[in-house]
């Protein structure tokens, strides 16, 4: 039975992370055009890369939920906020550069992002080393992807 329950609670935490794909899938097709006729920076990849480094990142963020939040969340308010205020600007990037055409204002979300994450990894760090490991790719893809956010609005602007 304990078994079960936290099976249960890892894909509760998996499904949650995947909220923020979800709520911006909507906003990359009808904008691809738009996108592709962008001006691209040197290292970017196939749009296919994009989405399995999120799928992974998501996965990761999941676990890394799992294993601070397993025993239950009266103890963790500050890590549940940074982790909800986390997805809520992964949720908001995505509309922001595609379905608004902004990458100047997504580029400032991507910062927030990088800084909160930073937050969220010291935050988990108190409470499960390594959930605050698990977060190290999705850290060094925020860079990245900062990189490349704020060449195209360089590129474009």
């Amino acid at each position: 039975m304990k078994y079960l329950i936290e099976s249960l609670k890892l894909l509760f935490w998996l499904a949650v992370c995947q909220l923020p794909g979800l709520a911006g899938a909507n906003a990359v097709s009808p904008n691809l055009g738009w996108y592709h006729s962008l001006t691209m920076p040197p290292l970017m990849p196939p749009d296919a890369i994009f989405g399995m480094a999120w799928g992974v990142l998501y996965i990761l963020l999941g676990i890394s939920a799992f294993l601070v939040f397993r025993q239950g969340l009266p103890h963790h308010r500050k890590p549940i906020i940074l982790f909800i205020i986390q997805l809520a600007l992964n949720a908001w990037w995505t509309p922001v550069f595609f379905g608004s055409h902004n990458p100047g204002a997504a580029f400032i979300i991507l910062l927030a992002m990088l800084a909160q994450g930073i937050w969220l990894a010291r935050a988990f760090w108190q409470k499960n080393r390594a959930a605050a490991w698990l977060l190290l790719p999705y850290g060094i893809w925020l860079v990245y992807a900062g990189y490349l956010n704020a060449a195209i609005w360089l590129l474009n602007a």
